[in-house]
This record gives structure tokens, sequence and C-alpha cells, in this order.
């Protein structure tokens, strides 16, 4: 750009990729929705579902100078973890950018919307706990979470929740009963809208620094909503 500019006979700055970077986490954006239908149900009072699940993103490689240092490729590719919360309309209500240190159950506390009526809370069994349970449930929310195929009942005052749904599991036989009582089916919504992302944004992230990439995040969760607000096509059997 430099180059260009000088021989456009102008003197203008150009900055680098790195102080690019460092402005742009900073940046002051939150994750907005766009959804007509969404707004009506929330202005109706209605609760809303949310789905939650979280996948990895790449975002560097050292290649050349760690080639010139060492005298060999690198083999590693650094990561990031992207945890998701979204509603059954693929709206996303919030989105974090972390280390691959943060595990799915503390990234589920840090994307679980606090401003938001919620019905359910639906996730795979990564994100179980029986103190989760039970906070969901204090918070009048219904935890569709299953439980290990080894959960065990309790029978303590603090395990009501879990003792419940480890009952049910073993009266019916069958795990896949509460997960056709509770709607679990759903979550594949989100494997969806990770897929949606990873093919169509990126499966890499552009930035390098964490503050960034987390901004980032929110960029992406920004384009899908856009996305969604130009409508979604209606399917009609024809035979």
């Amino acid at each position: 750009m430099e180059d260009y500019w000088k021989t456009l006979g102008l003197d203008i700055p150009v900055p680098s990729f790195g102080h690019l970077s460092d402005l742009f986490s900073k940046l002051d954006i939150a994750v907005k929705q766009r959804c007509k239908r969404l707004a009506r149900r929330l202005a109706n009072g209605e609760d809303v579902t949310v789905i939650i699940d979280s996948t990895g993103l790449s975002f560097d490689r050292a290649s050349q100078w760690y080639e010139e240092k060492y005298g060999k490729k690198a083999a590693r590719t650094p990561w990031r973890k992207m945890h998701l919360a979204i509603d059954p309309d693929m709206n996303i209500h919030a989105i974090e950018i972390t280390g691959t240190d943060v595990s799915d159950s503390e990234g589920m506390d840090r994307i679980l919307p606090t401003d938001l009526p919620i019905d359910r809370v639906i996730a795979d069994g990564a994100y179980y706990s029986i103190e989760r349970g039970e906070a969901l449930n204090d918070r009048g929310i219904v935890a569709v979470i299953p439980p290990p195929s080894h959960a065990v009942v309790h029978g303590d005052e603090n395990t009501q929740l879990h003792d419940q749904t480890v009952q049910y599991i073993r009266d019916k036989g069958s795990i896949y009963a509460f997960h056709k009582k509770y709607g679990y089916g759903l979550r594949a919504l989100v494997d969806a809208q990770i897929s949606r992302i990873k093919r169509l944004i990126g499966a890499k992230l552009l930035t390098q620094k964490l503050e960034s990439q987390k901004s980032e995040g929110v960029v992406i969760a920004n384009i899908i909503n856009l996305w969604n607000s130009f409508g979604r096509p209606v399917s009609v059997k024809n035979a």
C-alpha cells in the first residue's frame, strides 16, 4: 500500500497488520439480533430454547520463520475453541472464542444468556453436571443434557433432578426416551450451524491474538444473524 500511495504522489501512513489487529481487539461490538420472528416472540413474552456446543478453529501456522530458525516444517497448527449458543431458528445469541484450555463446561457458563427468557437448554453430555442441572432448574429452565451412561441415583436432597432423570431413563429402558421427551434432537441444529460457519465463512480465524479473535467471533455471529434476516427457503413436496 505504501508503494501504491507513492505512485499517486500521496504521503499517507499505512498501519501494519499487527496494528490493525490491536485496534480490532478494542472494537466495542456485540451480537445483534435481526430476526423479526424472534423479536415478536420476545415482545409476546415467549420463552426461547437455547442450544449450545463448541468446536475448534485454527488461526495461524508457524511456517517460514519456523523453518528458517529450526530447519524443519512446523508440525502443529494453533487452535482456538468457538463456543456457540443458538436458538432453533438458527439465530446466534452468544459466541465466545477461547483457548483450548477452556472446557466445554466453562464455555457454557460464559455464553449462556442471562437477559433472555429461556425454557430449555439443550447440549450434549460433555456439558452435564448435577450442579448445573440444579442451578438451571432453580431458574425455571429445563436442562436437556443427557447424563452419563454410568450415572446412578444418589438420593440426596441436592440431587433430586439428577435422580429423577436417571430413574426415568432406567424405567424407560433407553436414553432415547429422554431424548424424545425433551426434544434433544434439536441439538443437531447447532452442528449444522457450526458446519455453516466453517463452509461459508471459514474454519480459520483471520486474526492472531485472542482479544482480536473474540471480536472476530462477534463479527461472525452478526454475519450469520444478518443472513437469517434475509429469510429461509420453504420446501414443498411435489409428488
